[in-house]
């Protein structure tokens, strides 16, 4: 088991620049209606030691092109939680698209469900998005931290080898599995830059004028696909174009998609949130 501590959690929001108040040791009591008591952890945060524990363990699953993490999340990890994931057997569905091999998986902070979900290997891309009406060009010729028709939002990231070395000690991980300058090798792991679109998020809530404070916003689910042909091809400082934008008219459910070297996205992802005081109201 692995505890989390502040650090780690500080660690994460610096590497991904995610300045969610939530995570914040200094300004989370400024969260209207916060009842957590304290800081928490990243969501992606936890997604990188669900990716990082599996990757330590003998695998079970025949890699593919596509990996498809699929999170609900149903209780924060905080300070002084022990991590502990719990993985089921793998299965194999055959479709007309291609096979996909999944695992169920609990994530447990100190014995209480933090999050729960699948890991898949597919042989396709199991995700779609309205923003895959956008080429890599169109995206990359329009500045960064732009507001598109349709409330559609650009963030552009860059792939900083420093930063995922920090990203993977939030995670309890094993840098040289990924990074090692002496054996020439850089590998990042998939929830670099999935976790980017954290900061594309709340940037976009911003240029919308969205009161993080007053009206903050929690996960409900995540469910991201990630080709595993682009990311072993990322070099240091290549840089990454995330898009976000609404799915229909819910402001709470999120569309994502990333681009890198290639004209297909590097990720295609869907978010859905729920305002905190919805939640408080789900408790009373």
């Amino acid at each position: 088991m692995h505890k989390l501590t502040q650090l780690h959690i500080d660690i994460a929001r610096n590497a991904t620049d995610d300045f969610n108040l939530f995570h914040d040791p200094m300004r989370w009591q400024c969260i209207s209606g916060n009842p957590f008591q304290g800081t928490i952890a990243l969501g992606f945060q936890l997604g990188l030691y669900v990716e990082t524990q599996i990757n330590q363990s003998a695998p079970a699953i025949e890699q593919r092109q596509y990996s498809v993490y699929e999170f609900t999340f149903v209780n924060p990890a905080k300070v002084g939680d022990e991590l502990n994931l719990v993985l089921k057997r793998a299965r194999v569905a055959q479709t007309e698209k291609g096979d996909q091999e999944s695992q169920r998986l609990i994530l447990k902070a100190s014995g209480k469900t933090c999050l729960m979900g699948f890991y898949r290997q597919s042989d396709y891309q199991s995700i779609t998005s309205s923003l895959l009406k956008y080429s890599k060009d169109q995206v990359s010729k329009k500045a960064d931290r732009t507001l598109l028709d349709d409330g559609v939002f650009l963030k552009r990231k860059w792939m900083i080898v420093g930063n995922v070395k920090n990203y993977l000690l939030s995670a309890f991980a094993d840098q040289a599995q990924y990074v090692d300058e002496f054996a020439n090798k850089v590998r990042f792991p998939k929830f670099y830059p999935l976790s980017l679109m954290s900061s594309a998020m709340l940037e976009r809530a911003q240029a919308l004028d969205y009161d993080l404070t007053q009206n903050p916003m929690i996960y409900v689910s995540q469910n991201m696909c990630i080709d595993n042909q682009q990311l072993a091809q990322l070099k240091s400082n290549d840089c990454l174009n995330i898009l976000v934008a609404p799915v229909e008219t819910d402001p709470c459910h999120l569309t994502c998609a990333g681009w890198v070297n290639s004209e297909q996205p590097l990720f295609c992802a869907e978010v859905k949130l729920m305002p905190l005081s919805d939640m408080l109201k789900a408790d009373d």
